[in-house]
């Protein structure tokens, strides 16, 4: 449905296109992709996304994979050195946006003032206006869970939300997107959705939304 409606304002949508090359010699004349096609362009733009400068903490001898490693106390290989925000990875995960870098320093400030505060991971959220459609998503919604599915394409609208182990784990939300506050707090808090799940896709319940 996305795709369908910034193709309807002229834009050409390639999926699944990996990029190879720039072509041109002294100036760009495309885009040369993995499949040996050229899409033909005057000028490139490449979304690259957050990467973690981490040479300084590789020069302190400091464990770095993606990101400076981190444990669930925000503490690096060396106990006495701390990292958070975008530079640093925990339990694999890189976070390029700022919200976790808030709840990164909430916990790593309670430990400094000597709590035993653990930073468990974030639920990481984007709500994203693109061409005109207004589109949001947050946690988990790679495979592996169970898939409820609401779409109509006469009205724009397509949510899906993946359930794992009586919980919500992840939703995607196309066109109105005004319920995406509420499913991310079922995703962050856990909220077994046993009670409510045969009208999950519909939004809150009644009595919550009155």
């Amino acid at each position: 449905m996305l795709r369908q409606a910034v193709e309807a304002q002229g834009v050409c949508v390639e999926l699944n296109a990996r990029s190879a090359a720039i072509a041109g010699a002294d100036a760009v004349t495309g885009l040369r992709l993995a499949d040996g096609r050229v899409l033909p362009a005057d000028i490139i733009v490449m979304a690259c996304g957050v990467r973690p400068s981490s040479q300084l903490a590789r020069a302190a001898g400091l464990a770095v994979d993606r990101g400076v490693v981190v444990d669930d106390g925000l503490a690096t290989s060396d106990p006495d050195i701390f990292a958070i925000g975008e530079c640093a990875e925990h339990r694999g995960t890189c976070y390029g946006i700022v919200a976790p870098a808030y709840e990164q320093a909430r916990v790593l400030a309670r430990r400094l003032a000597g709590e035993d505060a653990r930073y468990e991971g974030s639920t990481v959220a984007t709500n994203l206006k693109v061409s005109g459609v207004f589109v949001f998503s947050a946690g988990d919604i790679g495979p592996g869970g169970e898939d409820i599915v609401l779409a109509d394409a006469g009205l724009g609208l397509y949510r899906r939300l993946v359930v794992r182990d009586g919980r919500l784990a992840g939703a995607v939300l196309y066109g109105d997107t005004a319920d995406g506050p509420f499913y991310l707090d079922l995703i962050t808090n856990r909220t077994p959705i046993a009670d409510m799940r045969a009208d999950l896709a519909f939004g809150p319940p009644v009595r919550e939304a009155a």
